[in-house]
């Protein structure tokens, strides 16, 4: 039996949706929150707005009712920004941070109760920021920061919202621009390596990573432009699924397990419109869980299986 659970949630816009259905199942199955079923949760993008909220005490239905108001109070084309900007953004950052401020209230990551890993790029040097509680065994230098700042920097995703300025680090954006989209392998080095030592051991950790979804590339792209989507596709997928691969096997007593669900379609980070039908893919999904073999063990992906497709 794990001793710990440790969480991770990839970014995706409003997709976050999936995560939040697999979530509140989770809670309902339990009966308990998710921060007191995972004591390290981390997340890139949406997956730093989820993060923020369950360390912040929220409910995954809670978080849901969030990403609903997201849809009418975020998603609002700001025409003179994206003008001045060049087409640089789409969506002004601060009534996000003014929502999630709403939710979170002002808290620290030092005052939460569990740990948590956001990862944000400083858009000056692309620095990839990784915000996490003061330990003696870490740089001790975000701890400080306020949740709001971090998850709204995480969160402003290129082309999609303005860089958003966290104090003490300057202006940033989305995580997920890299490596980290996918942010299970980050965290586990986090969880492993820089807690006080002993909080976390491979051998005693379920590792849980939540996709946002993906959409299956054409089989047989046979023209320039669906090779064009078939390479960023794939330039956009394979970082984040490779992520969960070298957690496998750099961590391979650990008990891992990946749930990233095929979508019908195409749906865009800021398809607010498609709210309604995202529930819908993640409360199927989430019928489908069983969340007790999963926190067990049970259905955690084996290193060699793993492995073996990635050759």
């Amino acid at each position: 039996m794990h001793k710990r659970a440790l969480l991770s949630i990839d970014g995706g816009g409003i997709r976050g949706i999936l995560p939040l259905c697999a979530l509140a199942e989770l809670e309902r199955q339990l009966g308990r929150k998710s921060r007191e079923v995972f004591s390290f949760i981390a997340g890139t993008s949406t997956g730093a707005i989820i993060t923020g909220g369950l360390a912040a005490g929220l409910s995954a239905e809670q978080m849901l009712q969030l990403y609903q108001e997201m849809g009418t109070r975020v998603f609002r084309f700001d025409l003179l920004g994206f003008v001045c900007s060049l087409g640089s953004f789409r969506y002004r950052s601060k009534p996000l941070a003014e929502l999630l401020h709403t939710y979170m209230g002002d808290i620290s990551l030092n005052n939460l109760p569990v740990d948590v890993m956001i990862s944000a790029t400083r858009v000056s040097d692309g620095k990839p920021w990784y915000f996490v509680r003061d330990y003696p065994s870490n740089a001790s230098i975000t701890g400080k920061t306020m949740l709001v700042d971090c998850v709204a920097g995480s969160a402003a995703a290129p082309t999609y919202f303005e860089p958003y300025d966290i104090p003490g680090v300057g202006r940033c954006v989305d995580g997920g621009v890299g490596i980290a989209g996918n942010p299970i392998y980050q965290a586990c080095v986090e969880a492993f390596y820089y807690t006080p030592s002993g909080s976390y051991v491979p051998a005693d950790t379920l590792v849980v990573s939540l996709g946002t979804g993906y959409t299956p590339s054409p089989a047989a792209p046979h023209n320039l432009i669906n090779w064009v989507e078939w390479v960023v596709g794939e330039l956009l997928a394979i970082p984040a699924e490779q992520q969960t691969q070298i957690v496998l096997r750099h961590f391979q007593t650990a008990g891992t397990t990946r749930i990233n669900p095929p979508l019908p379609r195409d749906i865009g980070m800021d398809d607010a419109g498609a709210i309604p039908e995202l529930i819908k893919i993640g409360r199927a999904l989430a019928a489908t869980l069983n969340w007790n073999d999963i926190l067990t063990g049970k259905l955690s992906i084996r290193p060699q299986a793993a492995m073996a497709r990635a050759n």
